[in-house]
């Protein structure tokens, strides 16, 4: 006989072994194009075996992670994947010739539903007997029962891991096999549970119960665990022990990082327009939209921004804090979004969690968003728009829940007339406005908001200070303060460390910076303040109510008809 015929016969006996192997296979050659099918993969993806035969895999399975898989060209063993409503574990066996890809093997193994094959296989074979054999070598623990929940059959590996024979258990309730057995919870609800961890002789192990259904009943539950000996199990429950271990200890570091610090409670001030932010916080925490925070560098937009996530319903997820100004443009985007494993040069081998992923269910604050550059403004109006993220080097998105807190000390208005920021992403974070005050128009608030520095700064440089001279209080509150409450805590803390045995903080503690400039400053008419705050409170409330003027007055305690004429005077533009 000759060597080609030969080969011939053995291919043919091949081809019919792989028809009859339970596991659906299917050959690809280096293009992805199919080149062989056995039956259990035409049934399992409804792929006729010869017209599917030259056809691209990726038109004819539509699954990005095949795709993906395929790609890398590396061998995949056991990978969890979903196609449509199966659930299915993918091996993928690369074919080298000389070091060079021809193709590659797909061999997927079905844990969705086996009643389709277990059809097909009795329409054409005793499936039984095959069964049988499938148990006996089964490398996996394996167990059925019937409808009346009586093991009808169980494999080697699993009677052994029990420390039981066969003969033992068949005929037996699973109940009085296995403990903790939920297997007759399946027979009973008809709901697969696939992949659960099952707690055996103290140990986990990850378990698979799928219910078998004959002409629309359930007649038994195929139950599979997934361990290949007893000493593998035990390797396998101490890694995930340790893991759980690290796992809990991240979650605790990652929380302790990401929460908000501050609440209402934290916000110092009894001026008008600073009550007026702090009851805009309060009603802008019970809701989910956007909020955007304006005020001067230093008047403690971070501390707003912590009181509205404590406020809301969702202060025991995460608040997480980015600096828009302080990451590199470049670095910014696998910052927000994270990244693959081998997504760039330098990256994680393991990748790296996003910003937006880690703010999942929680608060991400975006610090400093006039400065975002143009592109990550592109990005970061879809994450608004359609609330998924994709990581960098990523083949597949990420549905998020979070809500946005912006805040800059930029005019975003003139921004966006100047082409630096986008127009359609400021009217996606300009949801609801807070304006902070500067601290030079809050009056006596500086007093207050000195006092309570006075006690942290105390605590934190063991110092005895209560509190600061009359005189030195004049100094402070005709002062400009450019860099508002950041720069009334650094002369705090600098008149604390300078000061001598006295309680209080006297004019002498105070920079010339301060000091020097008492005599210069012009006090203004009492009556132009009164105008001025009034005037500041009008505009507050009409941009807190949208421009509703009912609403503004509401808010401002006066009727329509004398808020209409204060419009009026003080040329409101509304």
């Amino acid at each position: 006989m000759g060597k080609e015929p030969l080969l011939a016969n053995y291919l043919e006996k091949f081809k019919v072994i792989l028809d009859n192997m339970f596991n659906a296979i299917i050959a690809v050659d280096n293009s992805n194009n199919i080149f062989f099918i056995n039956e259990a993969a035409s049934i399992l993806f409804d792929i006729d075996c010869e017209n599917s035969l030259g056809e691209d895999i990726n038109k004819l399975i539509l699954n990005s992670e095949i795709a993906y898989f395929l790609s890398t060209k590396r061998e995949e063993i056991k990978r969890t994947i979903v196609v449509g409503e199966l659930n299915l574990i993918l091996s993928i066996i690369p074919l080298c010739e000389s070091s060079d890809l021809k193709g590659s093997i797909l061999i997927f193994s079905n844990v969705t539903n086996y009643n389709q094959l277990l059809h097909k296989l009795d329409e054409e074979r005793n499936s039984t007997e095959i069964l049988n054999t499938v148990i006996e070598t089964a490398y996996d623990g394996m167990v059925i029962i019937d409808k009346a929940g009586i093991i009808t059959m169980m494999s080697n590996a699993y009677t052994d891991f029990l420390g039981i024979k066969r003969e033992d258990a068949i005929g037996k309730h699973v109940s009085e096999v296995i403990e903790n057995t939920r297997m007759p919870i399946v027979l009973e609800t008809g709901k697969e549970e696939v992949a659960q961890l099952h707690r055996i002789k103290g140990n986990y192990m990850i378990a698979s119960r799928i219910p078998i259904i004959k002409n629309g009943e359930i007649i038994g539950v195929v139950g599979k665990v997934l361990f290949r000996n007893v000493k593998e199990l035990n390797s396998l429950y101490k890694k995930i022990s340790v893991i759980e271990k690290e796992l809990a200890n991240y979650k605790s570091k990652l929380k302790e990082l990401n929460t908000a610090s501050y609440s209402l409670e934290n916000i110092i001030g009894e001026s008008d327009t600073i009550l007026l932010a702090k009851a805009i916080v309060q009603k802008a925490a019970h809701t989910s939209s956007n909020v955007l925070i304006l005020g001067e560098s230093g008047t403690g937009k971070e501390i707003f921004a912590h009181a509205i996530h404590s406020e809301s319903n969702r202060h025991e997820g995460p608040f997480v804090k980015v600096n828009c100004a302080a990451i590199p443009s470049d670095l910014l985007e696998s910052e927000l979004f994270g990244y693959e494993a081998g997504a760039f040069t330098g990256a994680k081998k393991e990748g790296k969690i996003g910003k937006f992923e880690i703010a999942n269910e929680g608060t991400i604050f975006l610090d400093e968003i006039g400065d975002m550059p143009l592109h990550m403004q592109v990005k970061l109006l879809r994450v608004i728009q359609e609330r998924e993220v994709e990581k960098v080097g990523g083949v597949a998105t990420k549905k998020i829940n979070i809500r946005i807190i912006a805040a800059t000390n930029r005019n975003l208005e003139r921004l966006v007339s100047e082409g630096k920021f986008r127009e359609d992403l400021y009217y996606r974070l300009n949801v609801v406005t807070i304006e902070i005050p500067p601290l030079r128009e809050r009056g006596n608030d500086i007093i207050l908001i000195s006092n309570h520095l006075i006690k942290k700064l105390s605590v934190d440089l063991d110092k005895r200070v209560k509190g600061i001279s009359k005189e030195a209080e004049q100094y402070l509150k005709t002062y400009e303060w450019k860099g508002n409450v950041r720069e009334l805590e650094n002369i705090l803390e600098r008149a604390i460390n300078i000061m001598g045995d006295s309680e209080v903080i006297n004019v002498d503690d105070l920079p010339k910076e301060i000091t020097g400039k008492k005599a210069s400053i012009i006090p203004k008419r009492l009556h132009d303040i009164i105008e001025e705050s009034e005037k500041n409170a009008i505009i507050l409330a009409l941009r807190a109510s949208n421009g509703n003027k009912t609403k503004a007055a509401k808010i401002l305690d006066i009727g329509r008809t004398s808020l209409y004429e204060k419009i009026e005077k003080y040329k409101i533009q509304v």
